[in-house]
């Protein structure tokens, strides 16, 4: 196996960890976070398949709050 990075691909500008703090929360920015998250993974995965990289780890920040209520 060979594993080329481990953490943030910083050569395609996307990030798929966005947060922001409780204090800030509605519904419609959950959604809009998340969604951009989501389109980041994607952005990713497609780069990682396009470079021969079959190994990637998704970060628990992926969505918002999902391990509490707010």
């Amino acid at each position: 196996m060979r594993i080329r990075y481990a953490c943030i691909n910083r050569s395609i500008g996307c990030s798929a960890n966005k947060i922001f703090r409780p204090a800030s929360f509605s519904d419609e920015r959950l959604l809009a976070t998340f969604a951009g998250n989501l389109a980041c993974i994607r952005k990713i995965l497609a780069w990682n398949r396009n470079n021969d990289i079959r190994f990637f780890r998704i970060t628990s920040d992926l969505v918002p709050f999902a391990s509490r209520p707010v």
